[in-house]
Parts: structure tokens; sequence; C-alpha cells
């Protein structure tokens, strides 16, 4: 346990640490607050009540290489609140950050396709991501709670959250997440694992558009990348439990400006002491953000993207009996008080019969959702270039 940096309530400094709202669960704390970079020891904390009865923090992406941050304190008797929505102002695009994030996006893509189609190769799915970084126009700083309050306004039926990094005071990541990770409550687990996704079309009425993405999902490249995700997951999962249950095929999900394949997943764990610090180190980083085989997946995304930090890690709160609730940090961006930057990032996963011309299409569309939340309703860019001769390959940067 790290020392107690946040205050009781009624101070600016305990409103900001953690928040999440969604149409499965709500949470926030009262302080004092305790800290932690590690959540079996958070876990442990909590579970021995001597501290308080609720933590709730970030996961990263990449917990080797990363830092939580977990807060334990009390469980707010009310439902988690935001300042009032309000104009978050303009924003302009870091065109050089950008260009950079693109063009490495373009080479990485272009780099593990020819792996991904080797008959010798392993390799079966890559999740490539890429960011975008934008400044505010204006002289004073963003209030991270506006934003969540924008945020949670504009997109209701999924999970707004809002963490502070204990690692970097002033940053905060942010956004709405449509994926639950894990749910725990006593012996059972449920999960909602999503892999396979196409852009909405606002030009088809929904019904129209549902149609079309049932088509589009309901194929064979949507559905191979789907059953590495479900098949990852219950493979890991079975060491913990007496009892695996899921459909055998995946559902049509409904995301802000995006459709998924989703596969509900319920299991009865061998016994009320599971502790979700195990179940998370066995299960993440899935396929649904990293790749299959994870290992060779998660060497080539770290030594070839900008580091992910939080995005495809995971959010979400603990009790003092061992429940609780883990989202995917999706849809979200990361926001840097000390210096005005809000680093928005979106990914998607590569197989053998991926197009880059769509995957980048789908990294726009996830990125939309976060741009409409800071008011930036134009696209920044949806589409490639078409380049007039065809692009020099660069070589693939290996991990060491």
């Amino acid at each position: 346990m790290s020392e107690q940096r946040f205050p009781a309530p009624g101070t600016d400094r305990a409103r900001t640490p953690f928040l999440l709202h969604g149409p499965s669960t709500s949470a926030s704390l009262e302080g004092p607050l305790s800290t932690f970079t590690d959540l079996a020891e958070a876990e442990l904390a909590v579970r021995g009540g001597a501290f308080g009865d609720l933590v709730a923090g970030a996961v990263p992406f990449d917990p080797a290489s990363g830092t939580s941050s977990f807060y334990l304190g009390r469980r707010a008797a009310h439902r988690p609140s935001a300042a009032p929505a309000r104009d978050t102002g303009s924003f302009f695009p870091d065109v050089p950050f950008n260009d950079t994030e693109i063009a490495g996006y373009i080479r990485l893509v272009d780099s593990v396709l020819p792996l991904l189609r080797s008959p010798g190769s392993a390799l079966e799915k890559v999740v490539v991501a890429r960011a975008e970084r934008f400044r505010s126009t204006g002289s004073a700083s963003i209030d991270p709670l506006h934003l969540y309050g924008r945020i949670a306004d504009l997109y209701p039926r999924v999970h707004s959250y809002l963490v502070e990094h204990l690692h970097s005071p002033g940053v905060h990541t942010l956004g709405a997440s449509p994926e639950l990770f894990l749910r725990k409550s006593g012996d059972t687990i449920t999960m909602t694992p999503l892999a396979g996704t196409v852009p909405r079309d606002p030009t088809l009425t929904p019904a129209e558009d549902e149609r079309r993405a049932r088509a589009e999902l309901f194929t064979d490249k949507f559905l191979v990348e789907h059953r590495h995700l479900v098949e990852f997951m219950l493979a890991n999962l079975a060491p913990f439990c007496t009892l695996v249950d899921h459909p055998g095929r995946p559902e049509l999900i409904e995301a802000p400006g995006v459709w998924h394949l989703g596969t509900p997943i319920r299991a009865r764990l061998r016994g009320f002491d599971v502790r979700v610090a195990d179940l998370v180190s066995a299960l993440h980083p899935s396929p649904a953000v990293c790749g299959v085989p994870q290992a060779e997946s998660l060497d080539l995304i770290t030594a070839n993207e900008s580091a992910r930090g939080y995005y495809g890690g995971l959010v979400g709160w603990l009790d003092s009996d061992g429940d609780g609730e883990f989202y995917m940090a999706l849809r979200g961006l990361d926001y840097d008080a000390n210096d005005g930057l809000l680093t928005l990032r979106a990914g998607g996963g590569i197989v053998a019969d991926s197009r880059l011309d769509v995957e980048f299409a789908e990294t726009s569309a996830k990125l939309a959702t976060m741009r409409h939340a800071l008011g930036i309703v134009k696209p920044v860019r949806t589409r490639l270039p078409a380049p007039a001769v065809p692009a020099p390959r660069v070589p693939l940067v290996a991990a060491v």
C-alpha cells in the first residue's frame, strides 16, 4: 500500500481519481483514499477490510511494462457525479504526431499481413492501433469532470469511466467502454468478449443498418477472428472453473458508431476465494486487444506502436466480498492537464483476410466516439489517400 494521497470529499482533489457509471454498474469513492500500483495488493487490502470497502482503478494494456492505478476507500452512497456537461472548447490536431501515427499504422499492418498469410507462421491475429492527438485552442485548462459528464451524456447505453494516473498526476484516462471484460458475483463469472467490427452507416435506417452489419459480420473473416477470442477466454478460464456456458454462435452487439460480434460467457468458479487478480492475470491482454498467439502479438505491438498506456487495459472496481466489475478501456482518450494534450487511440484485429483500407476505416469509426465528445464533428481522416505509386515496404521492427 502506498501513502494516502487523496483527501476526504469536498476538495477538488478528491473529485477526480475514479468514476464509473453505466447501465450495469455505478461506482465512486469517498476518502481518505489509499493507493496501489498492483491489483493483487489492492484486492488483498480491500478483502481485508481495514482501509475501506471498495477499490477502483485501471490496469494497463501491458501489465508487465505499465503501472496500475488503484484507489481504496469507502463506496460512495450516492450515484457517481460529474460536473455538468458543457462546451469543452475548440481543438486542433497535432499534425506531425498524427501523420507519424498513421504512417506507423500503415507500416505495421503492411508488415504483419504477409506473416499472417504465411503457411508456416504461428501468427493468426494482431490488434494494431493508432493514436490522434489534439490541443485546445483556449487558454483555460479542461476540467476532466466536465469532459466525463459530456461523455456520459452522449453515451448513456455504455459505461463511462474516468481514472487519474497515479504515476502521472494530472493525467486522466476517460472513455465510454462498450465491453464487459469480467463481472464476478460470488462464485459466478460473466463476460461478453467482443471481436469483429464494422462501422455504422448513418445513411441507412437503423433496421437497414442492422441487416447490413449482420450480413457483413457473419462471414468467415469476422467469425474466425471472433473464434480466436472466445477460444482464448474459454481455455484460460478453465483452470478456475467447474462449469463454463456460452452459445455456439456470437450475437450482434450495437455500440456507439460501430457493430460488434459478441459472445456472452457464464462460468462457475471453483470457489468463492478465487481472486479477480488471478483471473485478470490469466485473461489479459486478450485477443480482443492483443492477438494470437499472445506473446508474439504483444512483442510486435510494444516494439512498433507508441505506448498504449491504459488503452486496451481494464477499468473497474472490487469490493470487500471479492465481487466486482471490470470493463475494457476502449473508446477513450488520455487528457494531460500539464500540457493540455488530448490523445485518442483506436485499433482493430488484423487477420489474414484483412484489407488495409477497411481496417483504417474501422479505426476512424472508433476514434469518432471521442472526437464527438470533444466537439470535433467533421472527421479528421476516415480514409487512406489512394497512392499514385506503390508505397515502398518498410521492414518490421523486431521485438527484443
